[in-house]
């Protein structure tokens, strides 16, 4: 073959690929024009998980990201901003194209409410005071007393020992027994001990997860059986399991 055939060849060959590189580099462009047109401004805000909190209120704080390109929006500046609520303990957002924010909301819940400061503190099972009311119902949670933290603010953990152990027990109280308790009180003396709608006392004292949980099955145990003996205890210790103590009401 001629070799200088093969120079002209060559000489010709990049040239060939101009064009194609031209027609790449301007589908990138229209792509990336497309992707920041407004067919991707955000419009709509799905808020799923929320049980005791408003959608409209964490909306209301997500709003701003409205008609801003889907793709710019900083999606854990928002989680970190949705989370500032007292109430929120993590959010998970994703993005469904077009133009669509979906923020999955997991709530904190109140297991327990406390007297503070002449009103009462909503707490969750990790000690976050998560919200303040003005007066104790009846379909709160299950009232602690007998604790005096220096300090409450709502959206922090309240650090006290006490407190810890009063949530504990009410974290693992069994459902049929929960829904008997009035009142968790804490003392020096006694420790942990919880009061019955039916004005029964009952001592738990302190201890670790599984001991509370041994300790409230059996008093579950002894609830059963004083009912079907048609008993009523003013006084129940299960503060040792293996040698529970029961003191009937005269």
């Amino acid at each position: 073959m001629n070799e200088d055939y093969l120079s002209e060849e060559e000489e010709r060959s990049p040239s060939k690929l101009i064009p194609i590189a031209l027609i790449l580099l301007f589908l990138a462009g229209a792509c990336f024009g497309f992707l920041k047109s407004s067919f991707f401004l955000v419009d709509h805000i799905d808020i799923l998980g929320c049980t005791t909190l408003a959608p409209e209120e964490l909306r209301t704080v997500a709003n701003y990201v409205k008609n801003t390109n889907i793709f710019d929006v900083d999606l854990v500046a928002l989680a970190k901003r949705i989370e500032t609520n007292p109430r929120v303990d993590k959010v998970l957002i994703k993005r469904r194209l077009p133009s669509t924010l979906v923020l999955d909301v997991t709530e904190r819940a109140a297991i327990a409410i406390m007297p503070y400061s002449g009103y009462y503190v909503l707490v969750d099972a990790s000690g976050f005071a998560i919200g303040i009311a003005e007066s104790y119902k009846e379909e709160d949670p299950p009232l602690i007393t007998g604790i005096r933290p220096q300090q409450v603010l709502v959206g922090k953990r309240i650090d006290h020992n006490e407190l810890d152990y009063a949530l504990l027990v009410t974290s693992v109280l069994p459902l049929d027994v929960v829904r008997e308790v009035s009142e968790i009180n804490f003392s020096d003396t006694t420790g942990i001990s919880i009061y019955l709608q039916s004005g029964t006392w009952v001592a738990l004292g302190l201890g670790t997860r599984n001991e509370y949980l041994t300790r409230l099955d059996v008093l579950n145990s002894l609830l059963h059986k004083l009912d079907k003996e048609n008993r009523h205890a003013a006084y129940i210790d299960v503060r040792f399991p293996k040698t529970p103590v029961v003191k009937d009401r005269h």
